[in-house]
C-alpha cells in the first residue's frame, strides 16, 4: 500500500475533468507498437490497434466448447456461430468455395469506404496481397500465401492467383486443393488502400510516412501518436464496419514500469492493465473499490529462446551450423529439465499458470495432445546429459566443453515483472548445475527488434498463439518466409506434417497429424517451453459491455460504453 500511494501522478492525466474522462478510455501498455501497418507490424499491441483502424474480409469467433474457429460474411458463416461476434463489420458479403477447393470467390460489399472517401474495393486486396508477398517488404505473413498459384515454384503467380473481374468480386486460386478452413484463414489478411500506397517503392515500405497516418476504414482512426509515449485513437464518425466506435477517444499509454502501471491503476489515472500479479490483487482491490480483476486463457505462454544456429555464421554468409552452445536437442532438453518451471508458477502465477509443452494450447480441444507428460524438473538428469554432450565442469566450476564455457546472456523486455521474476530463477537453476548465465534487460521496442533480426541467442519472450494452427511461420525450415522463426529450428519432418494438415479438407481430420507435430516438438526443444498463462488484468468497474475471451481482451472494444461520472458511486 506505502508503494501505491508514494507513487506522484504523470503530468496531464491525473486530474482529467469529469468531461474528459467521460469521453476517454486509457489504457496502460508495457510497451509502444511496432507499425500500425498491417502487412509489417508483428507485435500484439500493433495487432489490437491495427484491428480497430483497418477494415476486416471476414470476422470470427472462438468456439470454446470444441476449439475450433469460425469465419463469418455479412450472409454466411462457416460453422454455426455460438453468438458472441457480429458479423456487420465483414467487408465480405458471402464466399463461394470451389467443388475442387482449388479457389475461393467473395462477393464484397459495396458501402464501404476509407477515410478519405474512396471505397473499399476487391482490388485493394489484390494490390495489398502482392505487398504480403513480397520479399523486399518481407512481411511476417509470408507464409499465408504459401497455397497460392505459383507458391510451390518459388514465387506466387499474382496474376493468376488472384482476380479481380470487377470491384465487388475477388477470387483467390491455389496450385492444389485446400480445406476451406484454412483458405478464409489465409485470404483474409488486412488491405492496404490501393490508391494511397501504390506509388510507394518496395525498399521504402517501412519508411514511407504512410505508416504514421494510417488510413483505415475502421471504427476508429489515428488521432496521434507520441512514439514511446502514448496513441490516441478517435471514434470513426464515418465508419460503417460496423460503426463508430461507443467511446470517443481511446488513449493507449506507454507506461514501462509495473509498479507504475499498478499505481495509475489505482489512483484512476487508467482504466485498464494488462498482467497484474495475483499477489497484488486483494491491496489493488482494497486500495480502489472502483477497479475488478479478470483474466482470460489460454492463449499466451512464456518461453527460452535457444539459438538453435549459429547466428554470426548465418549472418556472415546464410551459412547455416549448429549453435556452440544450444545447437544440440540433447542440451535443449537439459536445459528444460535443469528449469523448475513449477516454482516459477507457485511464486508468481499461481493457479493463473499451468506447465507448457508446446505451442499448441490446451484451448484447442481438438488437436491437443494431452498425452505427452511435461520434462521434469530433474537437474541430476540434466547434468547427466549435457555429460554425455561433452559439457563438464572447469576449474572454476562452470562447465566447458574444447575450452569453451558454457556462458551466456539471457535478454528479456523490460518492464515485464513476471519475466523478470522467472530470469531470476532461470538464472539461479541453471547456476546450480555449472552453467554462467547473465541477465540482460533491454527496452521493448529494442528487444523485439533484436529478436526479429536474430541478433540474441538466448531470450526470454512470449507468443500469443493464433487460434487457428499454422506454425510454418514459427518453425519453417525456410528461415527467410518463416519470420518468426527466431531459433533457427530446421526439421524436415515439421515442414512435412504442417503440409499434410493442410491437405486434411475436414478440419478435425488433421488431428494426428498435430498430435505427431507436438511429439517431435516436445522432443526437440527448439525452445524451453515454461508456462501457459491464464492473463490477469486490472478494469476500472466504469467500463460496461466488455466480451473479454480467448480471443483477446479487447476483442469488442468498439462496443464497450463508459459509465459518466456523475452515476458512479461515491
Amino acid at each position: 500500500m506505502l508503494l501505491f500511494s508514494s507513487c506522484g501522478r504523470t503530468p496531464g492525466s491525473g486530474d482529467r475533468g469529469a468531461a474528459a474522462r467521460d469521453s476517454t478510455l486509457v489504457i496502460a501498455m508495457l510497451g509502444d507498437a511496432d507499425y500500425l501497418n498491417p502487412v509489417i507490424g508483428s507485435s500484439v499491441t500493433s495487432s489490437n490497434i491495427s484491428g480497430l483502424i483497418y477494415p476486416g474480409l471476414l470476422q470470427s469467433e472462438f468456439d470454446t466448447t470444441t476449439g475450433l474457429l469460425n469465419f463469418l460474411a455479412l450472409e454466411k458463416k462457416f460453422r454455426p456461430s455460438n453468438g458472441g461476434r457480429k458479423p456487420e463489420a465483414a467487408l465480405a458479403r458471402t464466399w463461394v468455395m470451389s467443388a475442387d477447393h482449388k479457389s475461393i470467390t467473395y462477393i464484397l460489399r459495396n458501402d464501404a469506404f476509407w477515410d478519405d472517401g474512396k471505397p473499399v474495393v476487391s482490388g485493394d486486396f489484390r494490390f495489398t496481397y502482392r505487398l504480403y508477398g513480397n520479399p523486399v517488404i518481407a512481411s511476417p505473413r509470408q507464409q499465408y500465401l504459401a497455397e497460392l498459384i505459383g507458391a510451390d515454384r518459388g514465387s506466387v503467380d499474382f496474376d493468376r492467383a488472384i482476380e479481380t473481374p470487377d470491384d465487388t468480386t475477388l477470387i483467390f486460386r491455389f496450385y492444389k486443393p485446400v480445406p476451406e478452413h484454412l483458405a478464409l484463414f489465409h485470404t483474409s489478411l488486412t488491405p492496404l488502400p490501393a490508391h494511397l500506397w501504390q506509388n510507394i517503392k518496395p525498399e521504402d515500405f517501412r519508411s514511407s510516412p504512410l505508416n504514421q497516418k494510417p488510413v483505415g476504414a475502421g471504427p476508429y482512426r489515428l488521432q496521434s501518436w507520441g512514439k514511446q509515449q502514448e496513441m490516441v485513437l478517435a471514434s470513426n464518425r464515418k465508419s460503417n464496419l460496423p460503426k463508430p466506435g461507443n467511446i470517443p477517444l481511446i488513449n493507449w499509454r506507454i507506461v514501462p514500469d509495473y509498479t507504475v502501471r499498478l499505481a495509475q491503476l489505482q489512483t484512476n489515472t487508467v482504466d485498464i492493465v494488462e498482467n497484474i500479479k495475483p499477489e497484488d490483487f486483494s491491496a489493488l482491490l482494497k486500495a480502489n473499490p472502483g477497479v475488478e480483476t479478470k483474466s482470460v486463457g489460454l492463449r499466451v505462454y512464456d518461453y527460452v529462446g535457444w539459438s538453435n544456429i549459429d547466428q554470426a555464421a548465418y549472418h556472415k554468409n546464410g551459412q547455416i551450423l549448429p549453435h556452440p552452445l544450444f545447437g544440440s536437442s540433447e542440451v535443449r532438453r537439459a536445459l528444460t529439465m535443469a528449469i523448475d518451471r513449477e516454482a516459477i508458477i507457485d511464486g508468481y502465477l499461481k493457479e493463473y499458470g499451468s506447465v507448457c509443452n508446446t505451442d499448441i494450447s490446451p484451448s484447442l480441444k481438438w488437436a491437443y495432445n494431452r498425452s505427452i507428460a511435461p520434462h521434469p524438473y530433474d537437474p541430476a538428469a540434466a547434468a547427466s546429459l549435457l555429460e554425455k554432450q561433452g559439457w563438464r565442469p572447469g576449474p572454476d566450476g562452470i562447465l566447458q566443453k574444447q575450452g569453451r564455457k558454457f556462458s551466456f546472456v539471457l535478454y528479456t523486455n523490460s518492464g515485464n515483472a513476471r519475466r523478470n521474476y522467472a530470469s531470476v530463477v532461470i538464472q539461479q537453476n541453471l547456476k546450480a548445475l555449472g552453467i554462467d548465465c547473465r541477465l540482460d534487460v533491454q527496452e521493448s521496442n529494442v528487444f523485439f527488434e533484436n529478436l526479429q533480426n536474430r541478433k540474441l541467442d538466448a531470450w526470454m519472450a512470449g507468443w500469443s498463439i493464433g487460434l487457428e494452427i499454422d506454425p510454418l511461420d514459427v518453425w519453417g525450415s525456410d528461415l527467410k518466409k518463416s519470420t518468426f522463426n527466431f531459433t533457427g529450428y530446421r526439421n524436415p519432418r515439421i515442414d512435412e506434417i504442417c503440409e499434410l494438415a493442410k491437405e486434411k479438407l475436414v478440419q478435425t481430420d488433421a488431428g494426428p497429424y498435430w498430435l505427431e507435430y507436438q511429439e517431435i516438438i516436445h522432443r526437440d526443444q527448439p525452445v524451453t517451453f515454461l508456462y501457459w498463462i491464464r492473463e490477469t488484468l486490472g478494469f476500472s468497474k466504469r467500463i460496461s459491455g466488455e466480451q473479454l475471451n480467448i480471443s483477446g481482451t479487447f476483442y469488442n472494444i468498439d462496443d464497450w460504453t463508459l459509465t459518466p461520472s456523475s452515476n458512479l458511486a461515491r
